[in-house]
Order: structure tokens, then sequence, then C-alpha cells
């Protein structure tokens, strides 16, 4: 096991092609591990609306040069959380997604539950679950999924952390969690990461092993939150109209807007808190350093000692 608690892979460090406003941008830098690290056969999505999530795994799969077949499963009409919204969004995703992702990707524009009749039992390696976030809705989701799950298969919760909004997300996760493998994240209002499946490589076992200590599973969750929020921030600086878009949704949809306000202020909350967090990896570092330089001329000074 590394010093950090688990394996590194170069594809943690990705620059998203794509950028949108979303609650799931923190995120980015673990979900491109996952993937490398996992190497699915069959990855899905229940809930991609602007394709924030669904193009980082597709990006890492290009990049990485899987094997693996993408689907994306949604509606694009909304729901009571994120509100109703137009069919721009549908386009301008599927229009990227055609450019970037043709060879092995597609988007299913269907419901969950219609959806799942086009996998085979056994067939789905990673599957991602962001639909509505009620505790009904998500359970109802994993048990209808469950059946199409391989036996290496690891499923994602997105927004474990949030208790408001009629969320039930964390409390169906504290439920199931504890019979499966897992890892929590709680930043980017939280990431459940369960592996239903019993065949995983060395990587994400180590994943699962470092959460029962509690130093390297914190430094595991600062490690993939720093990289995270370092997107958050660029996503900021390049998009200085962000407020005018909150402006413009406001007056097309209510919830919508609710939405972009909410995620505006969690982006500004990450933004400030990097720093700090900087700060308290890099003395993190030092400590680490000096204790490491401590091991290594300790040893030294007694075989010397030795000799004199």
């Amino acid at each position: 096991m590394t010093l950090i608690g688990i394996e590194p892979h170069a594809a943690m460090f990705i620059e998203p092609a794509r950028l949108a406003p979303s609650a799931w941008t923190g995120h980015v830098p673990f979900a491109a591990w996952l993937t490398a690290v996992s190497r699915p056969d069959v990855f899905v999505e229940l809930g991609t609306q602007a394709g924030m999530s669904y193009a980082a795994f597709c990006q890492t799969v290009l990049a990485q040069r899987l094997p693996t077949r993408c689907y994306a499963v949604d509606t694009w009409e909304g729901d009571a959380h994120c509100g109703a919204y137009g069919e721009e969004v549908y386009q301008d995703f599927a229009q990227f997604n055609a450019h970037h992702f043709a060879s092995f990707s597609v988007l299913l524009r269907a419901r969950f539950d219609d959806a799942v009749a086009s996998f085979e039992d056994g067939s789905v390696d990673l599957l991602h679950i962001d639909g509505l976030h009620t505790y009904e809705a998500v359970s109802h989701d994993f048990e209808t999924w469950r059946p199409k799950l391989s036996t290496r298969a690891t499923v994602l919760f997105h927004d474990t952390a949030v208790r408001s909004m009629n969320f039930g997300v964390w409390r169906y996760w504290s439920e199931i969690a504890p019979a499966y493998p897992h890892f929590a994240f709680d930043h980017a209002s939280g990431l459940g990461v369960l592996q239903v499946g019993k065949h995983m490589p060395a990587e994400l076992r180590q994943l699962y092993e470092v959460r029962q200590d509690a130093e390297r599973a914190q430094c595991v969750k600062d490690v993939f939150s720093a990289l995270g929020d370092a997107l958050v921030r660029r996503y900021v600086q390049e998009n200085t109209s962000y407020p005018q878009l909150n402006a413009q949704s406001r007056s097309q949809s209510q919830p919508l807007a609710a939405s972009f306000e909410l995620q505006a202020r969690a982006l500004a909350a990450m933004n400030q808190a990097l720093a700090q967090r900087l700060a308290e990896s890099e003395a993190a570092l030092q400590r680490l350093i000096g204790s490491f330089s401590w091991r290594v001329t300790q040893p030294l000074r007694v075989v010397r000692g030795l000799f004199n």
C-alpha cells in the first residue's frame, strides 16, 4: 500500500474536456482513477443531464484505450430535484458526445425502468446512480438494476452527504453500505462507492481496506478532494458569466435556478477551502519527509556507532 493509502494512477490528474455547472465536478479525478483501475467492459450512468460526470468517464475510457462500452440513460426532461429544463441541454451534450465518444458511447433517452431491459443480466461492471435523489427513487433504481451487475461490479451513489430538499441517498447508503466493501467521500455533495461484485482489482481492494485506518482514509479523501477543488476553481475562473447564466435560468425555471444557486454557493465554499486544504497537505508532506529522513538516518547513525 502506498503512502496515500491507495495506488495512484496518472488518470486521476485528468484535465476534463467538458466542464459544466454540476455538483459532480469535484469527483471527476476519482471517476477517472476508478475507470482506469477497474477497466469496466460496460459502464452505465443513470441520470446524466449536462454530462459533467459521464464525459469524465468517457474521456478516461478514450485516454486509457479501454474496451469499455458506455451508456448514458436519461429522459433529459428534468425531475423534482434538478427542475425541468429545455431540449437544448440534451442537444448540446448529444453533439459533444457524438464529436468525442461516438465509437463507444450511446445516449439512451428513456426512463431508467424502461432502459434496464436493454442490458443482459450480469453485464454491467460500473453503474453510476444519479437520478431522482429521494430514498424511494434511489433504492428502487439500485434494486431494479442489481440483476444487471456483473461479478466485478462497482456502484456509485452521488449526493450521499446531502440531507436537505428531500434527498434520501444518505439514508439508503447508511442501510446498504455495511453489507458490501465500500468507501465514501464527503466533498462535492458526497459520493458512495459500493463493491457489489466479489472480483475486484488490487487497487480497489486497497480503497476499501484503507477505510479501516482513519488517518489513511482521510488522506485519500483529502487527495481527491484537493484535485476536485482545483477543477472547480478552474470552472469558476473560466466562466465569469456564471451569475448571468443563473439569472437567465431563473426566468426560465425557478427550480433549476435554485439548483444553480445552491451549486454556486457550494463552488464558492470549496474554492475558499482549497487554499486551506493545500496548506494542510503541504504541512503533512513536510512531516512525512521529516519522518522518512529520521528513519533513514537513524540506522546509519547506529551502524557508524558500532565502528567508532
